[in-house]
C-alpha cells in the first residue's frame, strides 16, 4: 500500500484491523509513505481551505513536463513539498 503519512493511523491501521477481523489475514504487509503537497505557508492543500492548485491550469501555463518534473523531483519519499505558482 502507498499513502501519505497524515492518514497512517486513521485509515491504514483501521484497514489492517478490519481486514484481520473479517478475513483473519493481514490485507497488506508493506506500507510506503510519501510526503504531502502543501501550500506556500506549509498548510496541507485542501478544497475546503481553497488553497489547491488546479493541475490543468499549471499544464496550460507551464506544460505537462514541467509539472511532472516538479512533482517527481520535489517529492522524494518522506518530506513534504511546499508548492506555489508565485
Amino acid at each position: 500500500m502507498e499513502t501519505g503519512h497524515d492518514i497512517l493511523f486513521f485509515w491504514v491501521a483501521r484497514m489492517i484491523m478490519m481486514g484481520m477481523h473479517l478475513t483473519g489475514e493481514i490485507p497488506f504487509h508493506t506500507v510506503y509513505l510519501h510526503g504531502l503537497i502543501r501550500d506556500k505557508e506549509g498548510r496541507k492543500m485542501s478544497k475546503t481551505l481553497g488553497n489547491v492548485i488546479d493541475p490543468l491550469t499549471v499544464i496550460e501555463e507551464y506544460g505537462t513536463d514541467a509539472l511532472r518534473f516538479t512533482l517527481a523531483t520535489g517529492t522524494t519519499p518522506g518530506p513534504d513539498l511546499n508548492l506555489s505558482l508565485e
